[in-house]
């Protein structure tokens, strides 16, 4: 992520990211990223601890690493990690270079996310994208298997993937 938009992060979050901080993704998550931490800082209590350990791309998607401070309210912790599935689901849509709605892709074994603008990259190896489109699912304790829907940015109580009971 560039320089300018880890600033203004870190100006918009002061609490939340720490001073020397970086982000290993590019700029097209930014709003992903932001998203996640405005449910952070609403939900996390005042005397609330939250340390942002590193956030990156991995295997095509989003991955925030962080922890809560232990005394953290059961529905703020429920609720920052409902905020963290959505980020992740979400990134498997958007294109990490741009934020365009974009296809997971496999670029010679590099899975990554990209819009059709960015299939191509500055070396002129093609993404292809995943046929069939893959699912983000998930399965809670408390409301069994859910499948998440971009289009309604939520996740959707579904049936459990194909060999999973």
């Amino acid at each position: 992520m560039t320089t300018s938009l880890t600033a203004a992060l870190r100006e918009k979050y002061p609490r939340l990211i720490p001073a020397r901080f970086g982000f290993e993704c590019a700029d097209g998550w930014l709003s992903i990223i932001d998203d996640f931490l405005a449910i952070v800082d609403r939900e996390l209590p005042a005397s609330g601890t939250f340390h942002l350990r590193q956030v990156k791309e991995k295997l095509g998607g989003l991955r925030i690493y962080f922890d809560v401070s232990p005394d953290t309210p059961a529905e703020a912790q429920t609720a920052i990690d409902d905020a963290y599935d959505r980020a992740s689901a979400r990134s498997y849509k958007i294109c990490e270079i741009c934020g365009a709605r974009g296809r997971f892709s496999n670029r010679h074994g590099l899975l990554t996310v990209v819009c059709e603008e960015h299939q191509v990259d500055d070396f002129g190896d093609r993404a292809v994208p995943r046929e069939p489109e893959s699912d983000y699912i998930r399965q809670r304790d408390d409301k069994g298997w859910q499948r998440y829907d971009f289009d309604l940015d939520a996740f959707v109580a579904t049936d459990p993937p194909e060999g999973w009971k």
